[in-house]
C-alpha cells in the first residue's frame, strides 16, 4: 500500500505526537476482568545496540528481526540490501546478501526469517525467496510465478514463504482503490511454488476511510497514510495459517468487542474469541489535536479544512490496534492508547492470548519500546532517541500471577 514520501522514522514520530497530543487514556477500552490479575512486566533494559556516529553500529529503519538458532540476532533494515548479525553481546557478527539482483542479492529485502537452520529472506520487489546456512552461503531461491491482474482486478501475489515451500499471498490493497471505494476487499491465499492458488483463506474486507486520502482534483492519485484514529482489520501470517484481528470502533449498537479469529491454511476457521470492553468517546479536542499535529507535520502545505475533512472520525476509540504472535504462539494486542502507571510512566498495554484465543495476562511495557520479536522470556525491540536515531534492545519478560 503506498504511502507518502516521507521517512518511516517520521511517521513513527508523528503517531507518537498523535498520542502526546491526546494524552494517557487511562479507560480507554478498558481492560477485561479476565486480563486483570496477571500482569506481565519488562525487566531492566539488559542490552542496547546501536550509535549516532559509529558506522558499525548505526541502525536504520528495522523492517523485521529474528533470532536464529545460532543465538545471533538476524536484522534487516528497510531500503538496505544486507541481512546484518548480532552477537547475544550485542557485536556486529557479519552480514549476509547484498543489493543487487543475481544469487544471494536483494533488490528490495522485506522480511526474513528461519525455517530450522535456514535463513529465509524475502525480496519484495523481486517476487524472490533465497535461502542461507548459518555460516552465510547462499543455498537458492525460490521464484514464485506472479499474475498481476489487469483492470478486473488483481489476484493474491506469493509473499509470506511457508515451510513446505509453498506461501501465503495476497492482492494488492491500493491506497488510491480503498480510499476512492473501487476496493472493497483483498484475498489472503494459500499458493504453491509455482504461484498456483491452493485455496482462498480469507478476504480483507475495507472502507473508504481505511486510508487517510488527500485526492488531487483529477482523481488520479494523491497523498495518502495512515489514519490517526484508524480501525482497519490487521493480520499476522503464521507458519499454519492467518491470524486477523478485527477491531473497528463502536458504533453505539450492539456490544463492545475486540475480535480475534484464526484461519487455517485451507480457510476454514481454527477458532474465534470476542473480547468484551468498555468504549470511551473520542473527545473533540483530541481529534483537534491530531488534525493539528498532521498539519504542521505537512509544515503547512496542506490546508487544515482539508486534513480535518479527509481524517477519519469514529463516534468512540479503538481498544486495541494490531496484533502479533510470538514464538510460542501466544497472541499479543496491543491497547490503541498508552496508559499510565502509579508512577506516572506513560505505558504500551497488550492484551495477552494463548495459541486457542484464551485470556492469559495483561502486559504493560514502557511505551518507548516498540516490540518486535517475543521469544520465551526475551523480547527484542527498537527505541528511538530524541533525535530519531533507532537502537535495538533487549529485556527479560517478567510474568507476574
Amino acid at each position: 500500500m503506498p504511502y507518502p514520501p516521507r521517512s518511516a522514522a517520521r511517521l513513527c514520530a508523528l503517531f507518537m505526537a498523535l498520542l502526546i497530543a491526546g494524552g494517557c487514556q487511562t479507560d480507554a477500552g478498558s481492560t477485561p476482568d479476565a486480563f486483570e490479575n496477571n500482569v506481565w512486566t519488562l525487566s531492566e533494559r539488559e542490552l542496547r545496540i546501536g550509535s549516532v556516529d559509529d558506522p558499525e553500529y548505526i541502525i536504520g529503519f528495522i523492517g523485521d528481526i529474528a533470532l536464529g538458532p545460532d543465538g545471533l540476532l538476524y536484522t534487516l533494515e528497510w531500503g538496505e540490501g544486507t541481512v546484518r548479525r548480532w552477537t547475544p553481546e550485542g557485536q556486529p557478527a557479519g552480514n549476509i546478501g547484498r543489493r543487487g539482483e543475481g544469487p544471494g542479492e536483494f533488490e528490495q529485502a522485506s522480511s526474513l526469517g528461519f525455517f530450522g537452520d535456514s535463513l529465509w529472506v524475502w525480496d519484495m520487489d523481486a517476487y524472490r525467496v533465497s535461502y542461507f546456512d548459518l555460516d552465510g552461503a547462499f543455498l537458492g531461491s525460490v521464484s514464485p510465478k506472479v499474475e498481476f491482474g489487469g483492470p478486473g482486478g488483481a489476484p493474491p501475489r506469493p509473499g509470506t514463504p511457508l515451510r513446505d515451500g509453498t506461501f501465503v499471498g495476497t492482492a494488492p490493497m491500493w491506497a488510491h482503490a480503498i480510499a476512492t471505494g473501487t476496493l472493497k476487499e483483498s484475498a489472503y491465499a494459500h499458493m504453491d511454488a509455482d504461484g498456483a492458488i491452493l485455496s482462498r483463506i480469507w478476504a480483507m474486507p475495507f472502507e473508504s476511510h481505511d486510508i487517510f486520502a488527500l485526492l488531487n482534483d483529477e482523481g488520479t492519485g494523491g497523498t495518502y497514510g495512515n489514519q490517526p484514529f484508524g480501525d482497519s482489520y490487521s493480520t499476522s501470517i503464521g507458519g499454519d495459517g492467518l491470524l486477523v484481528l478485527e477491531a473497528r470502533a463502536w458504533t453505539g449498537t450492539g456490544d463492545a468487542t475486540v475480535k480475534v479469529t484464526k484461519f487455517g491454511l485451507d480457510g476454514d476457521t481454527v477458532f474465534t474469541a470476542a473480547i468484551p470492553y468498555d468504549p470511551v468517546p473520542l473527545p473533540a479536542e483530541r481529534f483537534d489535536s491530531a488534525v493539528a499535529a498532521m498539519v504542521e507535520d505537512w509544515g503547512g502545505s496542506v490546508d487544515e479544512a482539508d486534513i480535518r475533512e479527509a481524517m477519519y472520525r469514529p463516534a468512540y476509540l479503538p481498544a486495541v490496534v494490531g496484533a502479533m504472535q510470538a514464538a510460542d504462539g501466544t497472541i499479543w494486542l496491543r491497547r490503541f492508547d498508552p496508559v499510565e502507571s502509579e508512577d506516572g510512566e506513560s505505558m504500551t498495554e497488550s492484551w495477552v492470548l494463548d495459541a486457542e484465543g484464551v485470556p492469559l495476562a495483561r502486559a504493560l511495557f514502557p511505551a518507548g519500546v516498540r516490540v518486535a520479536v517475543i521469544d520465551g522470556d526475551t523480547v527484542w525491540g527498537i527505541e528511538m532517541d530524541e533525535l530519531d536515531v533507532q537502537y535495538i534492545v533487549r529485556y527479560r519478560l517478567v510474568k507476574g500471577g
